[in-house]
């Protein structure tokens, strides 16, 4: 009796079989597994940031600013199931969801030495800057000129890069007080900015510091 070699055929279900050489149980070409999908649940977290208010205080001096309140951040958890089909997932459910709020933050500012359109900002963001204190007068000829928005400069108006903040821009620059970004410069590029003071003397006495502005939006 001569040796008859053994040839290893995979049904659909996956399983395998022996069959002797010359059988009829081959796959037909073209032929796929059977597909099978499972569930598994899935929790996804995400932090809420803690919002920031600004609010103007008159009892206190211009430039300076306090926390009076340290917020905290809040959470949502959302809990999925998830439906898998050979590996991959072909559906998402959402099943339950737990929220957290956040708490604010809230920043006191030094009285405004320029009109500011509301009593109160959230943060748009933080920016470290160079800064420089600059005499409105000291322009060429000696005379002040209007401001690149056609305002008149005097304190607590700035110069800034566009491209960094926008012009109209609310900020509040540490140490300086609330400002409006209504004029632009040659030599203002990227961070850095130009405060404006009454006199020559108090431009020079300020001089070039590293300051933190705070950009304001409207609440």
């Amino acid at each position: 009796m001569r040796n008859c070699p053994l040839r290893v055929s995979i049904f659909s279900t996956g399983l395998a079989a022996l069959a002797v050489a010359g059988g009829v149980n081959q796959i037909p070409e073209g032929s796929k597994r059977e597909s099978h999908a499972n569930r598994e649940t899935r929790k996804v977290s995400k932090t809420i940031p803690s919002p920031v208010r600004y609010e103007f205080d008159r009892n206190m001096r211009p430039g300076t600013l306090v926390k009076r309140t340290s917020g905290s951040a809040g959470q949502v958890t959302r809990t999925y199931l998830v439906v898998r089909k050979d590996g991959k997932p072909v559906g998402k459910e959402l099943l339950q969801e737990e929220r957290v709020e956040p708490k604010e933050t809230v920043f006191a500012m030094g009285r405004a030495t320029y009109r500011a359109s509301r009593s109160g900002f959230s943060r748009g963001s933080v920016l470290t800057m160079s800064a420089t204190g600059y005499d409105p007068t000291a322009g060429r000829g000696g005379g002040v000129h209007r401001t690149r928005t056609g305002t008149w400069p005097s304190h607590g108006q700035v110069a800034v890069d566009p491209r960094v903040i926008r012009l109209g821009s609310s900020v509040f620059v540490e140490g300086y007080g609330y400002a409006v970004a209504t004029d632009t410069g040659g030599a203002i590029k990227g961070h850095r900015i130009d405060l404006c003071f009454p006199d020559k003397g108090s431009a020079m006495r300020y001089g070039r510091k590293r300051v933190r502005v705070h950009v304001l939006r409207a609440r």
